[in-house]
């Protein structure tokens, strides 16, 4: 039997693996330092900021990303 739909569902953190270039990693983890943060939290701020702007398929940088 197929479940019925639940009306209140709590949306949890969940950690998941992505993959990428180590020294896109190693750069992750030093900007997570800056921020005062951990990879998994930016990692999955920037995913999340990322899927709320529509998912562009282009990002612009900024001219100044030494903040």
């Amino acid at each position: 039997m197929i479940p019925g739909r639940q009306t209140n569902i709590k949306d949890e953190g969940k950690r998941f693996y992505v993959f990428a270039p180590a020294s896109v990693k190693l750069q992750l983890e030093q900007e997570a330092y800056k921020r005062g943060t951990d990879l998994w939290t930016l990692g999955g701020t920037v995913l999340t900021t990322w899927l709320q702007a529509g998912a562009p398929d282009q990002i612009t940088p900024r001219a100044d990303v030494s903040e």
